[in-house]
């Protein structure tokens, strides 16, 4: 398989997965269809070799956000109970107005790229492979990024103990 038909065919899993996703009248299924989108989104990455933009999409987007919203409609919705808000014939046509005007656009911005998109050459591995990206990471000179890192803990561990204050600020503490 090519690179070019490889990469039209995830783009196209994408969208066939996105389409689901806004369609499909059962929230689960929704939710099924986007962790697919995620899955397929980050097999993208994998061709364009960066491994390290496909691991952080899957734990952060899939391990995170979608497993976030499942436990939601697990706990908020009935899964077998309709859409409580159908569309109308109405809503459904700007709606398709309104994704055809931007697929036109976003065509007519592609194919003014010289080459096509699929034409750009990938980055040298050597600049986004993981043992490169591991190593400006666990730096501390001018091109690392250990500094920050540490700086963020530190903000992090912060508002940790800003909310726990907040959260028992109107509870008695009994010593």
């Amino acid at each position: 398989m090519s690179a070019d038909s490889a990469f039209y065919f995830t783009a196209g899993l994408i969208t066939l997965f996105s389409l689901l996703v806004v369609t499909v009248p059962n929230l689960l299924h929704a939710a099924l269809a986007l962790i697919a989108s995620f899955f397929v989104t980050a097999a993208f990455y994998l061709m364009c070799s960066m491994e390290f933009v496909a691991l952080a999409q899957i734990m952060v987007y899939i391990g995170g956000v979608v497993i976030l919203m499942v436990i939601t409609i697990l706990l908020t919705a009935q899964l077998g109970a309709k859409n409580l808000f159908p569309k109308t014939m109405g809503q459904r046509i700007w709606g398709f107005m309104a994704c055809s005007a931007l697929g036109a656009s976003m065509f007519a911005a592609i194919s003014r790229v010289e080459g096509g998109i699929v034409g750009k050459g990938i980055p040298a591995t050597g600049s986004g492979d993981l043992e490169t990206l591991g190593r400006r990471l666990l730096e501390s000179d001018a091109d690392g990024f250990l500094v920050p890192f540490e700086l963020i803990s530190i903000l992090l561990l912060t508002a940790l103990l800003g909310a726990v204050v907040v959260a028992r600020k109107g509870q008695r503490i009994n010593k």
